[in-house]
């Protein structure tokens, strides 16, 4: 996942065009098949894919199935279902499909309204309440405040609506909680970065071994000046 961010990120436009298959199998048979860790890990790539770009990105997800992984998964949190995902995991999940729905509303609207097995339904409705449900979920960890600017801004984007009317009182009280809030440092907005994890998992190597391994290979690089004619 380390890899293929980087290279989402290095090889832009070119690997798309060239790798986007090759993507689309990759995140279609991990995302939802791994345990919550490797869901962070995993969310490395659907930001960067996201970020980098915003309209194909969704598309992407869409196309392979990924989409409707996401909100099968929500809809099993919003009816609290047995087999449901930890919040932290539906926190990524809501987050990856409110900039999908930001960039390109017709790329997800079309995937509601959606059906568990006990023949529940998740549309529109209840696909907003999650939202506000886990808005302090959301807040937590070095990112909260980012993942909860992009959800107030999924908020606004469709409000007012029949089914965010009589939710107007939570809706910009979380607004103005954003709005006014800054982390230790100054700053309100963070970029996303996997760290240690939680009490849930413990983990066997060091949080800096990734950045430490960079290091190591930049020392090996041998760096030819270059000589003007």
């Amino acid at each position: 996942m380390r890899i293929t961010e980087h290279y989402l990120m290095l090889g832009r436009s070119q690997f798309l065009n060239d790798h986007s298959s090759t993507l689309q199998r990759v995140l279609s048979n991990v995302v939802g098949a791994v345990r919550p860790r490797g869901t962070a890990y995993t969310f490395l790539v659907v930001e960067a894919l996201l970020r980098s770009f915003p309209m194909e990105g969704g598309l992407l997800l869409r196309d392979c199935g990924v989409l409707n992984t996401l909100i099968n998964a929500c809809a099993l949190s919003y009816y609290e279902d047995d087999t449901c995902e930890p919040d932290r995991v539906i926190v990524l999940y809501l987050t990856a499909l409110a900039r999908v729905f930001i960039s390109a509303p017709s790329t997800l609207q079309s995937l509601f309204p959606a059906k568990i097995q006990s023949g529940a339904r998740f549309g529109d409705e209840e696909w907003i309440s999650l939202y506000l449900l886990k808005f302090q979920s959301a807040g937590n960890g070095a990112h909260g405040l980012l993942f909860q600017k992009l959800w107030a801004v999924l908020l606004m984007s469709v409000y007012p609506s029949p089914f965010t009317v009589t939710k107007s009182n939570e809706i910009f009280e979380n607004l103005l909680y954003v709005l006014t809030n800054l982390n230790p440092n100054g700053s309100n907005v963070l970029s996303y970065d996997v760290g240690c994890d939680d009490d849930e998992e413990d983990m066997t190597v060091g949080m800096d071994a990734y950045e430490n391994m960079l290091q190591e290979q930049r020392s090996k690089v041998t760096f030819i000046p270059f000589i003007s004619p």
